[in-house]
């Protein structure tokens, strides 16, 4: 009998160990999809609170800024540039709903000013500004060309090497020929010897160098050929230095060497001669 009744009792505790380590379980799966929920709870909440805010300030925005009559346009005033004209100006304002009456929050200054440089690569820069509580200020600023890409069409460049057209006073401008780039257009930067070309023009710009270029033939790879205006007639100048096709100060420091250099011998070319090697470091040969 003895045996029998701890057997029994044996049994009867598996049975509650096992019993109680189901509902240990069961808790603990509770717990697990409480915290989940709690979690879930925390973000709607989260994301209500954000949704409310945002509407909330894009209410505030129109009742006291885009949608507030004491902020209407009451006047514009443009500052144009050479070619770009205040009226020019005025009409594409008027063009994307700008004018008189408009409010001055009504549209984006930044969307307005990267539409308008796109659809106008002669103009440089754009500023735009508010003044409260009715004016609207535009200054334009434009590109300055500095040399006419090919003989034929409008298309120049300016010192940064950023393709634009020009519709008048092409004839004033040194010409880059030789360019093999078929996808040349506005909007657009020089590459290879038209950058390097462009280098060259842009320092004899400055008066104090002496150098006035009429032209740059880039069809040559290892070397330009430069035409310039001297009291004696159109001079040519085969044109190379150290570190060419480099964008470095050294190589630009170079490049300048050379053209003083080139500045030296044609002045003090007495038999004036019209062809000039100034490809070697150093020195340049009258031919």
């Amino acid at each position: 009998m003895a045996r029998a009744y701890s057997s029994s009792a044996k049994g009867r505790r598996q049975r509650s160990v096992q019993l109680g380590a189901r509902v240990r379980r069961k808790g603990a799966g509770g717990r697990g999809w409480y915290q989940a929920g709690a979690v879930a709870f925390l973000v709607l909440t989260l994301c209500g609170v954000i949704l409310v805010a945002v509407a909330g300030t894009r209410f505030l925005y129109r009742s006291l800024l885009s949608e507030n009559d004491r902020f209407r346009i009451q006047t514009i005033e443009i500052t144009p540039g050479r070619i770009k004209t205040e009226t020019m100006i005025r009409e594409y304002l008027a063009y994307v709903d700008i004018t008189a009456g408009t409010n001055l929050f009504a549209f984006n200054i930044r969307d307005l000013v990267d539409l308008y440089l796109e659809r106008n690569p002669l103009v440089r820069q754009m500023n735009v500004r508010r003044r409260l509580p009715g004016t609207l200020e535009v200054e334009i600023r434009e590109r300055d060309p500095l040399a006419r890409l090919g003989q034929r069409g409008n298309l120049v460049a300016d010192r940064e090497g950023y393709v634009f057209r020009l519709s008048s006073d092409l004839h004033r401008l040194p010409v880059i020929i030789g360019d093999k780039d078929a996808e040349l257009a506005p909007g657009r930067d020089v590459q290879g010897m038209s950058r390097l070309a462009i280098d060259v023009l842009a320092a004899c710009d400055n008066p104090r160098l002496g150098l006035r270029l009429v032209g740059v033939d880039v069809s040559r790879n290892d070397y330009l050929r430069v035409h310039m205006l001297t009291p004696d007639g159109i001079k040519e100048v085969k044109l190379a230095w150290d570190g060419m096709g480099k964008r470095t100060a050294t190589a630009h420091a170079n490049m300048q060497q050379r053209l003083s250099e080139v500045r030296q011998a044609v002045q003090q070319d007495r038999a004036a001669h019209s062809e000039y090697d100034a490809t070697i470091p150093g020195r340049v040969y009258a031919r």
